[in-house]
């Protein structure tokens, strides 16, 4: 692993892919059809309302990758970068195995609905039982480099 005090600093929102958004919209029609018989500005209303929180809350949740000089942070889970021995990008091709039958069921996993990019931080703690944290990303080939 490279110097810490020398990896550039990186921040990710890593918000849900647009699979995500699309698959809400059958939500308010729902909500519409079962409030409508109480009135139909009601039903707009209520229709509305479950798209809007739906989407807020994909937002909200979505996780944050951040690398400063000396930590790793995915979502509220950090890392001093000194216990990181190895970044590895996942090709899509090993992408369903790594998160099925290859996956350690002590790593930490960080995944985000329709985000296809993954990498696999492997740890070195001797401290810690986790093996390695498995996280969706949109850039993995870049925190692969700033990490490695």
């Amino acid at each position: 692993m490279s110097n810490s005090s020398t990896i550039p600093p990186y921040r990710e929102r890593v918000l849900p892919g647009l699979t995500y958004f699309a698959s809400t919209l059958v939500v308010p029609i729902i909500s519409f059809l079962v409030s409508l018989p109480f009135g139909e500005i009601l039903a707009y209303l209520v229709a509305a309302g479950t798209e809007i929180t739906i989407i807020a809350l994909g937002v909200v949740n979505a996780p944050v990758i951040a690398i400063d000089g000396k930590t790793l942070r995915v979502g509220k889970a950090n890392i001093n970068l000194d216990l990181v021995s190895s970044a590895q990008v996942i090709e899509p091709t090993d992408a369903f195995v790594e998160r099925g039958r290859g996956l350690s069921p002590l790593a930490y996993v960080r995944f985000q609905f329709g985000v296809k990019g993954l990498v696999k931080i492997t740890l070195n703690d001797p401290k810690d039982p986790t093996p390695y944290w498995l996280v969706s990303t949109r850039n993995p080939q870049l925190i692969a480099k700033r990490i490695s």
